[in-house]
């Protein structure tokens, strides 16, 4: 075999390699990134909790729990990269105890603000769905009531926000509740049973959350590097 030979199967190789890299990165950058809380901590890589006065959380069992034991508390847990013109699906499989103050909630914000007094933080809503006190429901930014036709002082279902395009798409356990605009360029992903340290007090139990979307990596977090959509952007 001549030298000739040997470097053509050189350069061959080395193209096989980068096409093989290129497909796997491509693959990889598309996925479902899950959460199912089985390290026992907080991955601060990729979740920011901002508790007020007495609230706290716990990780036990393969759950998250978010406690507001009072109305001067505040809980809420923050994906801690915005998103801007992804489409991405949320999805979280929660339960929620209700007492005549509680409303659980699941919300795009224009920053990722602690809870704080109802008169500063409602402005910064972009859109949001929460579970009501004694009939628990969505209320859409706000304003637009949903009954869920769930009875009791707990509810446990899969929640579900898909950002498809201009538009927010919120469901609870397969069934949609109502479509919204996307109003707001960018926005923080956030949930807890507390958003106010006005009003409200609860508990959220999470079992799971599942991010998908073409910028998302295939990922499970514990014991991986954290992988953000800035990242995946920049090719890193």
């Amino acid at each position: 075999m001549g030298p000739e030979r040997n470097v053509f199967l050189a350069i061959a190789c080395l193209l096989s390699f980068a096409l093989v890299s290129v497909v796997w990165v491509s693959a990889a950058a598309a996925g479902d990134f899950i959460e199912e809380f089985d390290s026992g901590t907080l991955n601060e890589g990729f979740w920011d909790m901002k508790a007020e006065a007495g609230a706290s959380y716990e990780i036990a069992n393969g759950q998250l729990t978010m406690s507001s034991p009072g109305v001067e508390d505040g809980i809420l847990m923050y994906w801690n990269a915005p998103i801007s013109d992804e489409d991405i699906t949320v999805e979280i499989k929660a339960s929620v105890t209700t007492d005549t103050n509680n409303a659980g909630v699941l919300t795009f914000i224009k920053s990722d603000t602690p809870p704080t007094a109802n008169t500063v933080i409602n402005g910064e809503f972009a859109a949001m769905v929460w579970c009501g006190a004694n009939t628990p429901g969505w209320y859409i930014n706000n304003d637009d009531w949903k009954n869920l036709g769930v009875n009791g002082p707990e509810f446990e279902g899969i929640w579900k926000a898909e950002i498809s395009g201009n538009q927010i798409h919120f469901s609870f356990n397969g069934a949609e509740v109502v479509v919204v605009d996307k109003v707001q360029s960018e926005r923080y992903l956030c949930f807890g049973p507390d958003t106010y340290t006005s009003h409200y007090s609860g508990e959220m139990t999470i079992d799971w959350i599942k991010i998908s979307g073409p910028t998302i990596a295939a990922v499970q977090p514990e014991g991986k590097m954290p992988v953000m959509w800035g990242k995946l952007k920049s090719g890193l």
